[in-house]
């Protein structure tokens, strides 16, 4: 099922229709898959890791993603519209707008329950945080390749704007769980 979703999504990008923008696609795409597994628990993928890259190229990137109950991913940036289908758990995606000093106040929270699906606009600033007492599993669609963009991580204990790496997401990681 999971195999058969990846591949429809790819084929999303090249025939994208003019009548139906290609993250409403998505969105259709993603629901689909997210409400079945909700239910459909022995359909669910299987992975070892939390964080695995289903596919990726310029055009659209696909992942699967499981937080831990309690953990919370700093905000962040995409600079690309990202669709969150979430078919376990819960996803507290907080959003946030920055100030003429760069400074985040976090203006709406979305909780994205098992069989709902969330969409992100390009120039949003989001953090997340497993709600539920059990992880939280989704699919997170970018449409780009979000390992090869410029993206910045936001340090709320510090108030500073840093670029999006491995090094940086850890450090920040460690103040918040």
């Amino acid at each position: 099922m999971l195999d058969q979703l990846v591949e429809n999504l790819k084929s999303a990008t090249v025939s994208e229709h003019p009548d139906k923008p290609l993250d409403k696609t998505i969105v259709s795409l993603l629901t689909d898959f997210v409400q079945h597994l909700k239910t459909d628990i022995t359909a669910r993928p299987k992975f070892e890791e939390d964080d695995v890259i289903l596919f990726e190229d310029d055009k659209i990137s696909i992942w699967f993603c499981r937080f831990h109950p309690g953990t919370k991913i700093p905000p962040h940036n995409h600079n690309m519209t990202a669709i969150i289908g979430v078919y376990a758990g819960t996803e507290g995606n907080a959003l946030y707008k920055t100030d003429k000093d760069e400074r985040l106040t976090c203006y709406q929270i979305n909780n994205v329950h098992a069989g709902e699906v969330l969409c992100i606009a390009p120039d949003a600033i989001h953090g997340v945080t497993c709600l539920s007492d059990h992880p939280s599993e989704a699919i997170h669609v970018y449409l780009g390749a979000i390992t090869r963009v410029e993206r910045n991580l936001y340090d709320l204990e510090h108030g500073e704007v840093l670029p999006y790496t491995e090094e940086n997401y850890e450090n920040i990681s460690k103040t918040l769980n």
